[in-house]
């Protein structure tokens, strides 16, 4: 069983840090501009069943779960 750990696993209320982004371009192009980068904390505000909300810094954002599932976390 692979030990990964990724934000859509995160529950609500939990603070990690960004470890690496394992997506292509454009996603990882994407959660760059949202703030979502290595070394940057992520609040998890909501993690239901849909998209996760979560703090960056100031702003609050929706990530969708299967771009929040190649955001690696610890």
């Amino acid at each position: 069983m692979s030990s990964r750990r990724t934000l859509a696993g995160v529950p609500d209320g939990e603070s990690v840090f960004v470890l690496a982004v394992d997506a292509g371009g454009k996603a990882r192009a994407r959660l760059e501009s949202m703030g979502i980068i290595p070394g940057i904390e992520v609040d998890v505000l909501t993690n239901g069943g849909g998209p996760l909300l979560v703090s960056v810094g100031e702003g609050r954002i929706m990530v969708e779960r299967g771009v929040a599932d190649k955001v690696l976390v610890a």
